[in-house]
């Protein structure tokens, strides 16, 4: 190899270094979902895990980047370091979840590690559960409309267009709340139509029930 090629491989290091940087900051995704699971429903499944009898209500599942329809996922190969983890003792249920979503989602968000726990923590600790729900010792039914605005009258810098749900069970419990955020993570915005559909196949049945805490 030639010193002229070299000096031009050398100098073209710095512009790839900059290409590579500008493409984590322009993350090709439409907006982020914050992912809130109910976690009585998912204690009915798995009582086994580390949340179960904690009392606990709503828990982060996730941060997600998202496509207008679609998500993008395993994006790249940095880890998630467990001393930076243990920074956020109360982020997630489980550690074994965190590691699973910073590879699948966290990866994909143009964020360096701390930064994407940081902004998964704020969104978290942005969202108050409703007073309906607050240390829910009774099952309660509900239909999705008296949710969302259950949701909304407890944060209201949020509106109903902002959120989605999932439930499980054939649509008769409810397992997790959708809020969609800009994909700077500041502003909440309309779900896509495509979470609109789903949210409305999966939990517009007539009402569901939410599972008292343990």
């Amino acid at each position: 190899m030639t010193g002229k090629l070299l000096k031009t491989l050398w100098a073209g290091i710095p512009l790839l270094l900059s290409t590579l940087l500008m493409a984590r900051e322009t993350a090709p995704f439409d907006f982020y979902v914050l992912s809130l699971s109910w976690s009585p429903e998912y204690c009915v499944i798995r009582p086994e895990d580390r949340q179960c009898g904690r009392g606990y209500g709503f828990v982060l599942h996730g941060l997600w980047p998202q496509y207008e329809k679609g998500w993008p996922q395993n994006c790249g190969a940095e880890k998630l370091s467990k001393p930076l983890l243990q920074q956020y003792p109360a982020l997630y249920p489980s550690e074994k979840l965190a590691f699973h979503e910073w590879s699948k989602h966290g990866t994909c968000s143009g964020l360096a590690p701390e930064a994407y726990l940081q902004l998964s923590q704020q969104l978290k600790q942005s969202f108050k559960t409703p007073v309906e729900l607050d240390h829910l010792i009774q099952p309660l039914r509900i239909n999705a409309r008296q949710l969302s605005q259950s949701i909304v009258a407890a944060n209201p810098h949020l509106n109903i267009e902002a959120l989605a749900f999932l439930c499980t069970g054939g649509g008769r419990f409810l397992q997790e709340i959708h809020v969609c955020y800009d994909k700077q993570g500041v502003t909440p915005i309309s779900c896509s139509s495509e979470m609109q559909r789903q949210s409305l196949k999966s939990c517009g049945q007539k009402d569901f029930l939410i599972r008292n805490v343990r």
